[in-house]
């Protein structure tokens, strides 16, 4: 640190008036004196590269109130550091870092306000630990997650036509995916699936189901539950939509594999289950050939006029 202290003290100097450049080795900074602001320093350093672990998210405010922060996972720090090359007076100098996965970019004001205040404060790094708190930066970087028993998705609403019949169609399909998880999960081995328009005269009575909307030209449909409907409508939609509405091409040697491309593969907890729900919703749904068509036919409505879609990337083979 004392090394990488007088270095960037020389290079921030002017170039006529630098003088000779600081010695590269470190030994000799044995008995350099310790400069205010030492430990400080050496405690950032530590958190940086020992504290932070994969999968953590970091929050990195913006100076201005009225610019954007950014949300950043961290990633494994793996055996060596990342290398990050030096711009402006640092060009040709390398820098060790930390590589970062999924990040979000959100306007400073839609951080909660605790995290702004604990921006303020004169540390390299402060840790959240309200639930609430933690919970609303997962909002802000994802759209689908798991936090805790919550599990979460959206359908991201693109264009600016949105009517009741799209209130409708979407809210419809989401109780579809609800009643339908629960009888694959609890009804007979050859269960019967329910379609889109029955599914909009169910009532689910007391589940923990919720759909926030917030359609905002464009918006989305928050969906949240303590069960894995939230994932399983995230999926199925985007699968029928990758196959173009087309029921027969879905029926037809379909194989559904999910996994979640943010984490490490030991954490992935819930992809092989929602992986299943999916593939096996699809498979009963298409053996009632005229309600499964009828189904993707008002998704397709619905799409056309509100771009409706989740977060799930689907790669075919």
């Amino acid at each position: 640190m004392k090394r990488a202290r007088a270095l960037s003290t020389w290079l921030r100097r002017p170039t006529y008036d630098r003088g000779q450049k600081p010695s590269a080795s470190l030994a000799d900074y044995r008995d350099v004196a310790k400069r205010s602001g030492h430990a400080q320093i050496e405690g950032i350093v530590k958190s940086y590269f020992q504290d932070l672990q994969a999968g953590d998210l970091l929050v990195i405010p913006n100076p201005s109130y009225f610019g954007e922060a950014l949300i950043a996972e961290v990633l494994p720090l793996g055996k060596q550091p990342t290398r990050i090359a030096g711009t402006r007076r640092f060009d040709g100098y390398f820098f060790d870092g930390r590589a970062f996965g999924h990040f979000a970019k959100v306007k400073m004001a839609s951080l909660p306000r605790a995290v702004i205040d604990l921006a303020k404060a004169p540390t390299g790094f402060a840790q959240v630990i309200n639930p609430a708190v933690k919970h609303r930066i997962f909002e802000l970087c994802y759209t689908d997650y798991v936090f805790d028993d919550e599990f979460a998705s959206r359908i991201l609403t693109t264009k600016r036509d949105f009517s009741p019949f799209d209130g409708n169609v979407l809210n419809a399909f989401v109780t579809m995916v609800a009643k339908n998880v629960e009888t694959l999960q609890n009804g007979p081995e050859k269960p019967h699936l329910v379609g889109l328009v029955d599914a909009a005269f169910i009532d689910l009575g007391d589940d923990d189901l919720q759909v926030k909307i917030n359609i905002n030209s464009p918006g989305y449909l928050a969906i949240i539950d303590r069960s894995i409907v939230p994932l399983v409508t995230a999926a199925l939609l985007n699968i029928i939509i990758a196959a173009g509405f087309d029921a027969g091409a879905i029926a037809q040697d379909l194989t559904v594999e999910v996994t979640n491309s943010k984490i490490e593969q030991a954490l992935d907890l819930c992809s092989k289950e929602v992986s299943q729900m999916t593939q096996s919703m699809l498979l009963f749904m298409s053996e009632e050939e005229a309600d499964f068509q009828q189904t993707c036919e008002m998704l397709r409505r619905s799409h056309e006029s509100t771009g409706a879609t989740s977060g799930v990337e689907v790669k075919k083979n």
